[in-house]
């Protein structure tokens, strides 16, 4: 390896050292989003529809002929969308094939929401259902290759949906910590509107949701599909590259005195379509694949639920539960966003 090529390869390692630094320790919320340097290239941004005719996708692209982007990148985003999306025609056909080399960016709304006609960034609530007073939306990167759309009301946090940005030539990849990101972006969502979490489609077919832990300082995956019942983490190690579940005293706490009270809501004058649920799958797992289900064929009523058995002591079940390894396998915000304290 001669000099030139030394001091590249340096500098190259550590700009994934800071990146994967920056996805471990968490980036900021901003009030609006932070825009990828690539997005300047931006000359088109158009939506797909799913068997309902909701926009639920959004594709942005560079100039015809432009070729911007790792093809790896696009490959890992391709095959995620399509694994979510293949029971609708129109994402299942857009994604059977490579995607092109001027896609610049990807967006892709959670149930309830829609894409917007503005941009990649932009997300509005679908299915009848109204912003509230009050209501606001924020961003968060969770990568340099991954931001989210958050909607807030009455204090909850909503993930609108989420935007991958294929990595530029010459910028790090870190396709298996992008490619969980966004897997784990979707999985820690809380559901819109606001749901019983032990029946939630989620809890109900895979035993796991989401919640904010403030201890963690972000949305978190709760799973409580161990053999021994007990709710833990679920995350992505992105120094080791593989998922783990780890005990948290706060979400452990948080599930044996959880309580579900009925917010006041008004109805959605047109049924949900149906949309991606993620799966968080047994520790044997090196990489998790997401299903596409019904929402409707979740239980709701507390006949259709596993018992949950009630704790006397949290402390008592933290003591004796070690962290249970899953599987094997400068950052710079480009364009400045007002921070949320």
């Amino acid at each position: 390896m001669n000099l030139l090529s030394k001091l590249f390869f340096n500098s190259r390692s550590r700009d994934e050292k800071n990146e994967r630094t920056y996805i471990i320790k968490g980036y900021p919320h901003t009030s609006s989003p932070v825009m990828p340097d690539i997005l300047k290239h931006q000359v088109e941004f158009r939506t797909i529809n799913d068997n309902y005719g909701l926009p639920i996708l959004g594709l942005t692209l560079a100039h015809e002929g432009a070729d911007l982007v790792e093809p790896e990148c696009l490959e890992v985003i391709r095959k995620r969308m399509l694994s979510w999306f293949k029971h609708h025609s129109e994402p299942a056909k857009y994604f059977e094939k490579e995607l092109p080399r001027n896609l610049i960016a990807i967006s892709f709304a959670q149930t309830n929401f829609q894409m917007g006609k503005e941009s990649c960034h932009d997300f509005k609530l679908a299915n009848g259902y109204k912003e509230a007073e009050n209501s606001f939306y924020t961003y968060r990167k969770l990568s340099e290759s991954v931001q989210c759309v958050y909607y807030n009301e009455k204090g909850v946090e909503y993930i609108a949906g989420g935007c991958f940005y294929p990595a530029p030539y010459g910028k790090p990849k870190l396709l298996e910590s992008n490619e969980a990101l966004v897997h784990y972006s979707m999985a820690c969502r809380i559901p819109y509107p606001l749901v019983d979490r032990m029946k939630s489609f989620n809890f109900v077919t895979q035993k796991f949701y989401g919640r904010y832990c403030a201890n963690a300082g972000k949305s978190v995956v709760v799973t409580c599909a161990s053999d021994d019942g007990i709710p833990r983490h679920w995350e992505y190690n992105h120094v080791a590259n593989k998922y783990e579940i780890n005990l948290c005293k706060e979400c452990l706490k948080d599930f044996y005195t959880y309580e579900w009270k009925e917010p006041k809501k008004d109805a959605p004058v047109t049924p949900a379509s149906v949309v991606p649920a993620v799966t968080v799958e047994d520790a044997s797992a090196a990489l998790l694949a997401p299903v596409i289900s019904d929402p409707a064929t979740a239980a709701t009523n507390d006949s259709d639920l596993s018992p949950v058995t009630r704790a006397s002591s949290t402390e008592s079940l933290v003591e004796g539960f070690d962290k249970i390894e899953m599987g094997s396998a400068d950052v710079e915000s480009d364009t400045d966003a007002e921070l949320i304290d």
